[in-house]
């Protein structure tokens, strides 16, 4: 389990008595929300979904139920989905498909009636049913602010056509998005987020969303890092995670067979320029050694360099730059230098403050170096 950034104290949902207006050293909720967006690759929510920098609570929970609540008064002002699902019933005559063992099991003949099965286009669809019940638990969540607790009942007033489900992984898997629904796509990755995060209290009363700094933000951070790239480069650049090979010459079976794959998490190639990025999310960025001075990890910078030694083989990629990416802790730092001929570098990004800054730290890193 890798160590935790204490500056993300704020995202974790409070106890019930601790304090959640204080966000001293936090990143703020309007960033983890654009992070969101940028991981879910749902730029086009970024702006027009909800207006979160408007948002008083620190609480990770309020923040996502007011992105649901202004979703869902969305979804209902367009129209919510609807879908056939298919019914059963007992009817004078034939609807549908005539269901023939259970009509002649039943005896419904001697009745003048059939069993029969048929599709009926209705609201109550998968992606409305975990939408329902995800707003339900929200409504019940101790976490939760009065006034938006009271806008989630309004909500849950329009959606009484829609039955809720228990609500199990597998439901998620299940759904079936299509050009006309795609509306639900970043709806539906705040559900399960908040489905895989929200566990029963120890007492069985209630439920605690799960200390979101301990698993989320280090995966977050890295999705978030690939797919700002891909939104924000141009067309010229080709911005994957790469899965660089050994350049081995010669190699026996246990070799093939027990080298670790080396998945890089962020490599851009561009004009002029290739670039392999490697996101950490530490405590501490640096590490203290015995007599107070702070260095690097070293086993960060020899993953990296092994990363940029064994893809130089590639053509492009002979001289490619290599970028160690941290979430600023006690201080900023922009480390340097070249080494058979790659730039390695060494930054840090302070995630608590304005998106416009994080934004512009970000494409600097791309920016090409000048030559003298």
């Amino acid at each position: 389990m890798p160590n935790i950034p204490s500056f993300v104290e704020t995202v974790q949902t409070p106890q019930p008595q601790s304090d959640t207006t204080s966000n001293a050293g936090g990143i703020p909720v309007a960033n983890i929300y654009y992070l969101l967006c940028y991981a879910w690759n749902n730029l086009e929510e970024k702006e027009t979904l909800a207006n979160v920098d408007t948002l008083e609570s620190t609480d990770l929970l309020d923040l996502f139920a007011v992105v649901l609540v202004k979703g869902t008064r969305r979804l209902i002002r367009r129209g919510l989905d609807r879908g056939y699902v298919a019914r059963e019933g007992e009817f004078p005559g034939v609807r549908g498909k005539l269901m023939v063992t259970q009509t002649l099991r039943r005896h419904l003949m001697y009745q003048g009636r059939t069993a029969c099965e048929w599709d009926e286009l209705e609201y109550d669809t998968l992606p409305n049913r975990i939408l329902k019940t995800i707003l339900q638990r929200l409504y019940v969540a101790d976490q939760i602010e009065d006034t938006i607790r009271a806008e989630v009942h309004d909500l849950l007033r329009w959606l009484e056509p829609v039955r809720s489900l228990e609500l199990r992984a597998e439901h998620f898997r299940r759904v079936q998005l299509h050009r006309n629904n795609r509306i639900y796509s970043f709806l539906l990755h705040i559900c399960e987020f908040v489905y895989e995060h929200w566990l029963p209290a120890e007492n069985g009363s209630n439920r605690l969303f799960r200390d979101f700094k301990r698993e989320g933000l280090p995966g977050l951070f890295e999705k978030f890092v690939l797919n700002f790239y891909r939104h924000e480069l141009s067309s010229d650049w080709d911005v994957r995670a790469r899965i660089i090979n050994w350049q081995m010459t010669t190699s026996n079976k246990d070799a093939k067979e027990l080298m670790p794959r080396m998945q890089t998490d962020v490599c851009l190639e561009g004009p002029g320029q290739t670039i392999i990025i490697d996101t950490k999310f530490y405590a501490q960025a640096l590490k203290t050694g015995r007599h107070g001075t702070t260095k690097l990890p070293s086993a960060n910078l020899y993953q990296l360099y092994t990363y940029l030694r064994q893809q130089s083989c590639v053509n492009g990629w002979e001289q490619a730059e290599g970028v160690l990416l941290y979430p600023r802790t006690n201080r900023d730092f922009a480390a340097e230098f070249t080494t058979h001929g790659h730039r390695i570098r060494a930054l840090s990004i302070d995630l608590s403050q304005s998106w416009q800054l994080i934004h512009k730290e970000l494409m600097q890193i791309v920016v090409p170096r000048k030559k003298f």
